[in-house]
């Protein structure tokens, strides 16, 4: 592998304490980048619905805004994982580094386009697939320079950053949406990407002992909890509390973004 998130080693007292602050950090900004990379894809992928809107679907304009300027601002903690510069950036930091800076740019435009009142719907669509774009080939980026091809962490952060940023996105509308909150609407959506996403993360560890010595694993359960049961359970309780969406799936968002965060530090 030419170039990795792990390979910076300084000399210098000054440095090597930086290196160590940032080693703390990476499975923080490695979560909060694939949860914001997420959030734009979702938010992009649902722009074409805005083409020609009126009346009440004119209502979607902020909630798209707001997904957008989030979903931005935590991709780019990425950069964090790709700063210092390697002495010898190999492609797959040029990549990353490149496809980073594609989804800031083409979600900026994006949440422009937006706020106008006529946008073109040619350019509109264009900035949408650019941030598709950009946000899975930063994922995949990130992934590559942590493990390479190492057995199921490129579908695995895949899975995890659509499902991170799907629940930011479902907490938005909880938050944002004016009017009457689709409470438990999101919920058979929350429920398939769980699935997949624990699928995916539990496959990954059964090369490395799977989950049976819960003392040596309690780390992996934490993950299945935080990733799965509480916001499964969470996401139930809407059905009898529909009052206490804007609550909820806040904390079901923190829950996965929790889980997402302690899965990277069972990798390492």
């Amino acid at each position: 592998m030419e170039s990795s998130l792990h390979e910076r080693a300084p000399h210098d007292p000054g440095a090597r304490a930086t290196t160590t602050l940032q080693a703390r950090l990476r499975p923080w900004l490695g979560a909060l980048c694939d949860a914001g990379c997420g959030l734009v894809l979702w938010v992009a992928l649902s722009s074409a619905l805005l083409l020609g809107a009126s009346g009440t679907l004119r209502k979607l304009v902020d909630l798209q805004v707001w997904g957008l300027g989030l979903g931005v601002l935590l991709a780019a903690a990425g950069f964090g994982l790709l700063w210092p510069r390697p002495t010898a950036p190999g492609r797959w930091w040029i990549r990353t580094v490149t496809a980073l800076a594609l989804v800031a740019a083409s979600g900026v435009a994006l949440a422009g386009l937006h706020l106008q009142p006529q946008p073109d719907p040619a350019f509109l669509a264009l900035c949408a697939l650019l941030a598709c774009i950009g946000a899975l080939a930063t994922v995949a980026g990130l992934s590559m320079l942590e493990g390479g091809q190492a057995g199921l962490l490129l579908p695995t952060r895949l899975a995890l950053s659509l499902l991170s940023g799907a629940t930011l996105l479902f907490a938005l509308i909880a938050l944002r949406w004016p009017g009457p909150i689709m409470a438990a609407g999101p919920v058979p959506s929350l429920l398939l990407l769980v699935l997949v996403a624990v699928a995916m993360v539990v496959a990954s560890w059964m090369a490395q002992g799977g989950l049976r010595a819960w003392t040596r694993h309690r780390g992996r359960w934490l993950v299945l909890g935080l990733l799965a049961i509480l916001p499964l359970l969470a996401a139930a309780l809407l059905y009898l509390q529909p009052g206490w969406a804007r609550v909820l799936w806040p904390l079901v968002a923190l829950s996965v973004l929790a889980g997402a965060v302690i899965e990277r530090l069972q990798v390492r």
